[in-house]
Formats: C-alpha cells, sequence, structure tokens
C-alpha cells in the first residue's frame, strides 16, 4: 500500500510541475513581444508617420498612415507581431488612415502586456482620435480579435474586422494543453464569445483555409455567438501567418469598407 501512495505521489508531482511552469510563463505564450529594429529600411522610410500616446504614465508608440483620410481603420495585430512590419502591406488600402500602435512591450511601446491593459490602451486611444475622423472601423487579427471586440463592445464604431478569430483563450488553451486546468490557470482569458454579446458594428470574418494556430472549430464557435448577422469570408490556401498576402484578403476588406 505504502508503495501505490509512493507511486501516485510522485504521478502527482511529475504532473505539476509543467502545471506550474505553464502558469508562470504563460504570458510568454500568449504575448510573444517583439523589439523594434530602427536599422531596417521599412523603419527608416517611414519614420515620418511615427505617432506616440500616453495612458498612465506609459508611452505608446506606432504609426498613423494617411493622416488625411476621413475613415480610420484602427488595427490591432496578433500576438507575434512587429506592427512595423505591416506597414507596406496597408498599402492596399490607399484611400484609408491606418493607425497601428504596438501593445505594451512591443517595438517602442513601453509597459508590459496583459489583457486588461492592452483594452484599456485600445479604449483610450479610440477616444482620442474620435473626433479627427468622420468614420473610424477597427480590424483585428488573431490575438488582436481579442482586443477588438471588446473596443468595439465598449465603443460605437463603423466596421469590424476579425481576421483568424478565436473563442477564448480558454478554449484555444484547452486544445493546446489537454492535460492542464487551463480555465483555472488562464490569467488573460479574452473571452471574445462573452463580450461580443455587446457588439453591434456590422462585422466581417476573414477566415484562412489551412489555419493550424486557431482551428476553425473556434472561428465558429465565436460566430455561433454573434449577435448580428455578419459577413465571412474563407482564403483559399492560406494559413494563419500568410492570410495578409493573398489578393483576396485585400480585397475582401476593401468590399467590406464599400470601396470596390
Amino acid at each position: 500500500m505504502r508503495m501505490v501512495w509512493i507511486i501516485l505521489g510522485a504521478s502527482l508531482v511529475v504532473l505539476l510541475i509543467p502545471i506550474g511552469n505553464l502558469y508562470i510563463n504563460q504570458r510568454k505564450i500568449v504575448f510573444k513581444q517583439q523589439s523594434l529594429d530602427r536599422s531596417v529600411d521599412h523603419v527608416r522610410e517611414n519614420q515620418p508617420y511615427e505617432i506616440t500616446f500616453r495612458r498612465d504614465g506609459v508611452q505608446l508608440h506606432g504609426w498613423l498612415l494617411r493622416r488625411d483620410r476621413e475613415h480610420l481603420v484602427i488595427y490591432y495585430g496578433g500576438n507575434a507581431e512587429g506592427l512595423s512590419y505591416n506597414i507596406d502591406g496597408f498599402k492596399e488600402l490607399d484611400d484609408y488612415a491606418v493607425l497601428l500602435v504596438n501593445y505594451r512591450g512591443y517595438g517602442d511601446s513601453g509597459g508590459s502586456p496583459t489583457e486588461k491593459d492592452l483594452v484599456a490602451d485600445g479604449l483610450s486611444i479610440l477616444d482620442e482620435v474620435r473626433d479627427l475622423y468622420k468614420k473610424i472601423s477597427i480590424l483585428g487579427r488573431s490575438l488582436g480579435t481579442g482586443v477588438a471586440i471588446q473596443v468595439a463592445a465598449q465603443r460605437a464604431v463603423d466596421r469590424l474586422i476579425l481576421v483568424t478569430p478565436f473563442d477564448s483563450v480558454i478554449s484555444v488553451g484547452k486544445r493546446m494543453f489537454p492535460w492542464a486546468p487551463t480555465s483555472l490557470l488562464v490569467k488573460d482569458p479574452f473571452l471574445s464569445i462573452e463580450a461580443c454579446a455587446n457588439v453591434t458594428a456590422p462585422t466581417l470574418f476573414v477566415l484562412a483555409e489551412e489555419d493550424y494556430v486557431i482551428p476553425r472549430s473556434h472561428s465558429e464557435s465565436l460566430a455561433e455567438a454573434w449577435p448580428l448577422e455578419y459577413e465571412w469570408v474563407e482564403v483559399p490556401g492560406s494559413d494563419h501567418n500568410s492570410i495578409s498576402e493573398f489578393p483576396l484578403y485585400w480585397k475582401s476588406l476593401r468590399e467590406f469598407f464599400g470601396e470596390d
């Protein structure tokens, strides 16, 4: 009997070690912070478009492209995106102003990222620029959809675009770590499936056909809970990271904005 208890105790220790590591390191998994390399061409060339905001003593750094347009698109990136690399891609939306602000701890933005702060920063920035534009839409990609949905749930915006969205970090975590009590461990749950109940903006879902990072089931679960009618586009041949390299991606955005 003693041997049974020893084996059970050893098994428990073996299980608790990875669970403990997952709890301690979870923000390094959710937020893969990227630095800003000012030596690369695209950063130097776009220096005139740099912009900063401040909230709670933390400086947030980004870029405002084509600031003189009447319709502003605010972009919230994925968990491993350094937003300077998105600047050239957004030339596809030439009729729109585009605001890209790195999350806390990313690029030249100060602080450390948490769900609470990312959402609060998003709301603060939106409030600061709202009176400068006739229309404001928000575009979230991957982790950024979790920010975009919460911002759209608390502020009126003209359009909401969700690229490779998910229902919650808890749900994604359960798939990735089935051996862990994920719902008890997660500090930043990004419960989009609940927050979406207060969204009133026309919404476009854009999915990658071969998304192995956020499988289609997570997007479908979110869509089932969506309180309004929505548009749905799937980009053939694309995966989670390559979706914006396909012409259909940008065409879908322009059509949703009413350009095409």
